[in-house]
């Protein structure tokens, strides 16, 4: 008995020194859908994939502009009431699709508050064309 609790303590001093569980214990990825705003009929979805300390993003959206880039942040707050400094970018939405790693575990991003929007173009930014907000845990 003695040995089987010593392995366990050894498995979970490793584990917790590799910065937690490992991939196959990640969260499901987590989909946050983008409703239009001011009348732009863009809309689509990010999905929020586990990556341990990061999290991996990819959005798809439909109705865009052709030929026109939207820059795309992930902010505190709700679609509503955004906190207008962004808290992590997002790589620039071009024909509709965009994918990037940001630098936070998505526990965080669902317990903190967050949501996805896009600006209608680099020029326009305080134009909002799309949002959704990440759902909490």
């Amino acid at each position: 008995m003695g040995n089987v609790l010593r392995s366990v303590l050894i498995l979970g001093v490793v584990w917790l020194a590799m910065g937690g569980p490992p991939p196959s214990w990640a969260a499901d990825p987590v989909t946050v859908t983008l409703k239009p705003q001011n009348g732009s009929g863009e809309s689509g979805t990010a999905t929020l994939t586990d990556e341990g300390c990061k999290t991996k993003v990819v959005v798809s959206v439909t109705g865009q502009p052709a030929g026109t880039p939207q820059p795309m942040h992930i902010h505190k707050g709700t679609c509503a009431t955004l906190d207008p400094k962004p808290t992590y970018g997002l790589p620039t939405l071009i024909d509709g699709k965009s994918e990037a790693t940001v630098d936070a575990s998505l526990h965080d991003l669902q317990a903190g508050g967050f949501a996805i929007n896009g600006h209608k173009s680099p020029q326009e930014a305080t134009v909002y064309v799309y949002c959704g907000e990440i759902p909490a845990m």
